[in-house]
C-alpha cells in the first residue's frame, strides 16, 4: 500500500542529489510518483531482500540511499529485532522515508553527505554488519569508497549488496573491481544488483543468475 501511494503522490519536492544523478528527469524538482516510478526497487526485490534478512537472521544492517525509505521498511519489517542504519543525503526524501517508517522503532536515520556520515557513525558505534545494501551516488568512485570504509566492520558471513551494477560504466568498473577483491571469497550477479560473500569456507567463484 505504502508503494502504491508514493506512486500516486503529486507532490512537488526539490531533490538534493550528491551522486550521479537521473538518467531519466534533469530538473531538481521533482514529483513524488515520478521519483518513485524511476528509483524505487521491483517489489520483487524488496521480497528478496525481506527473505535474506528472515533466512539468515541478520541484525545489525545498513542501508546506503534510504531514498523514499520503501525498501527501509522491508528490511526494519524483516527482523523487528535488528537495527537498521540507513543514510540518505537528500533530506527531502529522507523527510518522506520517516514518515513512511514511523512505526518501526527500530531504524535510525542518518541525513547529509554520506562520506562523511557513514564513518563517523560506524566509529562511534563500532558495529558487526551483517548485511549491507547499497543503492547511493552510483559513481565508481562513491561506491569502491562506502565498500572501503564498511569493509573493516563486515565478517564471514556478511553479504555486501551492490544495486544497479549495470546502471553505468562506472558502476560496472566498481562491481567488477569489488569482486575482485581478495577478501571476497564469492559473489552472484542478479543484473540489477550483485551480491559479494565474505566466508573463507566458499570457493572462489563467480555467478550470474537469471533473477
Amino acid at each position: 500500500m505504502k508503494r502504491k501511494g508514493l506512486l500516486k503522490d503529486e507532490t512537488e519536492i526539490k531533490i538534493v542529489d550528491l551522486g550521479a544523478g537521473s538518467k531519466v528527469e534533469k530538473s531538481n524538482k521533482r514529483k513524488v510518483k515520478s521519483i518513485a516510478r524511476h528509483s524505487l526497487s521491483s517489489a520483487k526485490f524488496s521480497r528478496f531482500l525481506f527473505r535474506l534478512i528472515q533466512d539468515f537472521k541478520f541484525e545489525n544492517i545498513i542501508e546506503l540511499g534510504t531514498s523514499l525509505g520503501i525498501n527501509t521498511a522491508y528490511l526494519a519489517t524483516a527482523n523487528p529485532e535488528a537495527s537498521i542504519f540507513t543514510f540518505e543525503a537528500d533530506p527531502n526524501a529522507l523527510k518522506i522515508a520517516k514518515e513512511i517508517n514511523k512505526e518501526h522503532e527500530n531504524i535510525l536515520f542518518y541525513a547529509g553527505d554520506i562520506s562523511n556520515s557513514l564513518p563517523n557513525t560506524l566509529q562511534n558505534s563500532n558495529p558487526k554488519i551483517d548485511l549491507v545494501y547499497a543503492d547511493a551516488n552510483h559513481t565508481n568512485e562513491a561506491s569502491i569508497n562506502y565498500f572501503n570504509i564498511i569493509s573493516p566492520y563486515l565478517t564471514s558471513q556478511s553479504i555486501y549488496i551492490l544495486d544497479d551494477i549495470h546502471w553505468s560504466a562506472g558502476m560496472q568498473k566498481a562491481w567488477e573491481e569489488l569482486k575482485g577483491r581478495k577478501e571476497v571469497t564469492s559473489s552472484i550477479d542478479l543484473f540489477d544488483a550483485g551480491l559479494l560473500f565474505f566466508n573463507p569456507d566458499f570457493e572462489k567463484q563467480h555467478y550470474v543468475l537469471d533473477f
